[in-house]
Formats: structure tokens, C-alpha cells, sequence
């Protein structure tokens, strides 16, 4: 993990390659550091550059602003974006070579309009995770267990919950891959946004709110495609959320992930977007809150170990304890009782 600032000093504002090779720096130093996301605000005094390692934000220093070059555009050119527009929000991609390693990762770039300019957010995804199945997480054995026998289910919801960075897109197309790869066919299909990677086989459509296909619109009309597997990128807001638990409710495998600290803190919000806890009960198979701890390497890079928070059957007393519109401080106890281990509890160990 980087301790100090990206060093800028001895690049030249004022030089027409100054952006190419200020970009070039920070982007290189977020590959070193196994960054999952890189944030560049744009400020009245140059670009605040941030790097997320592990699930935390770090201030990583700030990139002058260049006379000649921008270091938006220069970003917006490599993804391949319009940069002459900067009044309304962008969103691409570009494939990055680490110059240490053979590794290559892809980049997700999306601006935003703000006060003194655009804010670039940048994600990294190693293209080697297109490979990933659900055995090479590094899941606990009975965890991985209960997802295979989930992802044979004709019907239902897994859900996948964590915070910022935490890899659950990653599990989520690996459970994608493991159906895939069976010998039954299946119909498959997702709503994203954006779509993160390609999958062969997945019938995969990203919602553009802007042209008037949103979540609402894109679940209804996944519905018409005699779905047997759906993959919703994010429950975000109460009709999606509602969506996913009748479609589970109706006949279909549905893989969905959801920003949350905890099972616990999830179940929580579902029952505040007004998801029925009947559907709540029946339709939810199988839930998992993750987080990526960093880990010592032989080699002095950190290794990232997958700490998965598995949620208990919702039944006796835990169902109980829903059924009183308990707190997330209540469901969790009520959980650990069953059993659960905390991520807390897992990190310590």
C-alpha cells in the first residue's frame, strides 16, 4: 500500500506531455498498489487524486493543474469519450498494461460534472477475473458448498453484500460462470450498469436513464424474455428491490448484489424498501456480506483474503425476530446466536 503521495514535482505543467505523463503516473501507481478504484476531483488548485486499496480511501496527492494539457481529457480521450463535453456525465472504458508484470486490467471510467470542473472515477478490474469461478474465490468450504447447491436452484435469490471494493461483482459473474459452465442450458440474462465484462452466453443489457431505460424499465422488460437466470447488478432503490424478490417469488434464480455493512444491515434495508417478508422468507436463498482484507505475500505485495459474513436460514427465531421490526443491531445478535460469524469475528481470527 502506498504511505506517501504520487510524486508530481518533477513533471512541468507547463509541457505539452505533461498530462500523458502525470495520467500515466497515477495510473501505474494504482496498479502497483492494487488500487480498486482511482478518484480524480477536480479543484480550483489542480486534481485531488485519490486511490481506494482494500476497501479504504487514501489521499494519494494532488496533480497541478496542466497549462497546455488536461489530465480530464487526456483520460477521456484514452477511454474513448467526448472531450469537448464536460456539462454532462460520460462513461467508458480502456484495457491497461501494468509495465511490472504481464498483467493487463481493464478500466472503467465514468465523469461527473461539478464546481470547478469533472470528476473522474476510475475502476480497475483484472481481465484475469474473467476467468474466476466460484471454487477460485477463496470462499469457506461450506460457503462454497451452499452456493453450488443455490446456483442449482430453479428459483430464488442470492445476494451478495459488502461495501465499496469489496469484489461482489466479481463473485456475482463467477456464480454466472458456474451456470454457464453446467450441462443443463439455461436462459440467462442481465441488467447492469455498467456492464463490467463481457460474458458469453449472458444476454447482457446496461440501462441508460437517459434514454429512458432505467431499472424499472429494464426488469420489466427482462421479465418478457422467459428468463430462467436473471444477474441484477444492484438492488439500489424499493421497486427494484421488490422486483427481484417477485421474480425469485415466480420462478426465477435471480444473482444481485447490494451495498451493505453486514447480512444483517441488509436485511434490514429490504424490509425498508417495503420488500414482504413472506417473499422476504421463501425467496431469499442464500446471503453473503464480503469484505477483501490485505494479507502479507511472500513476496513483500500484499495477498487479498475473501472474509464472508453467511447468513443463517431465515426461520424460527431469526424469522421471529423480523416479524417484531427488530433492529440491525437485533438481527445480527439473533444471527450470531445461530451461528453466524461476524466479518469482525473473521478478521481477528
Amino acid at each position: 500500500m502506498t504511505s506517501s503521495p504520487i510524486d508530481f514535482s518533477n513533471l512541468d505543467p507547463k509541457r505539452e506531455e505533461y498530462a500523458r505523463l502525470a495520467v500515466e503516473r497515477v495510473l501505474q501507481t494504482a496498479i502497483n498498489v492494487h488500487a480498486s478504484d482511482v478518484h480524480l476531483n477536480q479543484t480550483a488548485n489542480g486534481h485531488q487524486v485519490r486511490l481506494r486499496i482494500f476497501g479504504q480511501l487514501r489521499e494519494a496527492g494532488v496533480a497541478p493543474s496542466g497549462e497546455s494539457t488536461n489530465l480530464n481529457s487526456r483520460i477521456k480521450a484514452l477511454a474513448g469519450l467526448t472531450t469537448y463535453r464536460s456539462e454532462v456525465p460520460q462513461e467508458g472504458r480502456l484495457v491497461l498494461d501494468d509495465a511490472g508484470s504481464d498483467r493487463r486490467l481493464e478500466a472503467r471510467v465514468s465523469t461527473l460534472p461539478t464546481l470547478h470542473g469533472e470528476r473522474i472515477a476510475i475502476r480497475l478490474i483484472p481481465l484475469s477475473s474473467e476467468a474466476w469461478r466460484i471454487d477460485d474465490l477463496g470462499l469457506p468450504s461450506k460457503t462454497a458448498e451452499d452456493v453450488h447447491q443455490c446456483l442449482r436452484q430453479a428459483s430464488g435469490v442470492l445476494l451478495i453484500t459488502g461495501s465499496a471494493g469489496a469484489g461482489k461483482t466479481s463473485t456475482a459473474y463467477a456464480a454466472l460462470r458456474e451456470i454457464l459452465s453446467a450441462k443443463q442450458l439455461r436462459s440467462v440474462v442481465s441488467l447492469e450498469d455498467p456492464i463490467e465484462s463481457e460474458l458469453e452466453g449472458v444476454a447482457q443489457s446496461q440501462i441508460q436513464p437517459d434514454k429512458g431505460y432505467g431499472w424499472s424499465e429494464g426488469l420489466r422488460a427482462l421479465l418478457r424474455q422467459d428468463p430462467e437466470v436473471m444477474l441484477v447488478g444492484e438492488i439500489r432503490d424499493a421497486e427494484t428491490a421488490q422486483v427481484v424478490f417477485q421474480a425469485a417469488m415466480t420462478g426465477q434464480l435471480v444473482i444481485t448484489t447490494m451495498h451493505a455493512r453486514s447480512c444483517a444491515d441488509a436485511l434490514s434495508r429490504l424490509l425498508d424498501m417495503d420488500v414482504p417478508l413472506p417473499h422476504l422468507t421463501a425467496g431469499l436463498s442464500l446471503a453473503l456480506c464480503q469484505k477483501l482484507q490485505p494479507t502479507p505475500g511472500q513476496s513483500g505485495t500484499p495477498n487479498m483474503q475473501l472474509l464472508v459474513e453467511q447468513l443463517p436460514p431465515i426461520f424460527g427465531a431469526l424469522k421471529k425476530a423480523l416479524l417484531v421490526d427488530a433492529d440491525t443491531e437485533a438481527i445480527q445478535a439473533c444471527a450470531c446466536e445461530l451461528g453466524m460469524q461476524t466479518l469482525q469475528d473473521q478478521a481477528i481470527d
